[in-house]
């Protein structure tokens, strides 16, 4: 674990200018070496505010890319995803209700639509009968039944408008309850999919430290969405990881400082450092305090003649 140290304050007499104010002669940081390529794994969401991890990797085993390294509890969502799958067949079944019940309402929409065409047809034969070879009373007779048929015919045509319209309204209304349906079960699969985590890279696997407590994620633990969890990382490019106190960070010229790197499995060998990057933004490190740090990455400045290994850790001495 990366964790920040005090400054150290060498007593000499370089300490104190001549005005009186001190400076800083040497500077102590603790860090860790790390590989540039790395994959860390965070929690997924889930149903709920917490997600419970089934199984990790053991820390320090070596990984092949593609092989499994972290599986989370899938429960709450498996569960939802049957309910949704059976609700889908279900909807689909629905649908064939629906496509059978609204079809038929349109044909005998057609069909009455049909028959007052063929009862217009009759009613016009009838009331075009000249004067004179039927009586005034039934030449009235068969105008208002004409007129009666014209009405039935234009209401047959609305009726089948309507019944046209309901058909595509309660078709296009059960498919898109089928679409949320299957966009929720590929969704439920893709978080499924997300639950078990496979190495993306070959190299050593490292538990990370509990966010609120001095000790490391294990399986069996309950933990928050997006909380690191695992890192995986390659046997090479590697590099010191530190953390320098907000405080410290702005008497600090990074930039001017000649940097020495000792491994604490090493310690009669230093390497000189250099800086790469300073994090833009102080982060919190709640396990060390309730203030916040500056992440640095800093390279070894030449090759390093000792076997090395992601976790080690390093003194930083700045000067």
């Amino acid at each position: 674990m990366v964790k920040p140290i005090a400054k150290v304050i060498f007593l000499s007499a370089g300490l104190l200018s001549v005005a009186g104010t001190a400076s800083y002669a040497s500077t102590l940081l603790t860090g860790e070496v790390a590989s540039a390529q790395s994959q860390t794994v965070t929690a997924p969401k889930s149903t709920g505010w917490q997600i419970q991890i089934q199984w990790l990797e053991e820390e320090g085993t070596i990984v092949k890319e593609g092989d499994l390294v972290a599986v989370f509890d899938s429960g709450g969502i498996q569960t939802q995803l049957e309910e949704n799958q059976e609700n889908l067949q279900t909807q689909k079944l629905q649908l064939l209700k629906i496509e059978m019940d609204v079809n038929q309402a349109v044909v005998e929409a057609e069909g009455r639509l049909k028959l007052a065409t063929i009862q217009v047809k009759k009613d016009r034969i009838e009331a075009n009968i000249p004067k004179g070879e039927v009586s005034d009373y039934e030449k009235g007779k068969f105008i208002i039944a004409y007129e009666k048929a014209l009405m039935e015919q234009i209401k047959a045509e609305e009726n089948l408008k309507l019944k046209l319209a309901e058909r595509d309204v309660a078709i296009q209304k059960q498919k898109i309850e089928i679409i949320k349906l299957e966009e929720k079960i590929a969704y439920q699969l893709g978080q499924i999919d997300k639950l078990s985590v496979r190495a993306h890279i070959s190299g050593p696997v490292s538990h990370l430290m509990h966010p609120w407590m001095p000790q490391k994620i294990a399986a069996g633990m309950n933990v928050q969405p997006a909380w690191e969890v695992v890192r995986v990382q390659a046997q090479s490019s590697y590099q010191v990881t530190s953390w320098v106190h907000e405080i410290d960070a702005a008497k600090m010229d990074l930039a001017n400082n000649t940097l020495q790197l000792t491994l604490d499995a090493y310690p009669g060998k230093s390497y000189p450092g250099k800086l790469l990057s300073m994090s833009s933004q102080a982060e919190q490190r709640s396990q060390w305090s309730e203030s916040a740090y500056y992440r640095l990455e800093i390279a070894f400045d030449e090759a390093v003649n000792h076997p090395i290994f992601p976790g080690m850790s390093v003194r930083i001495n700045l000067q």
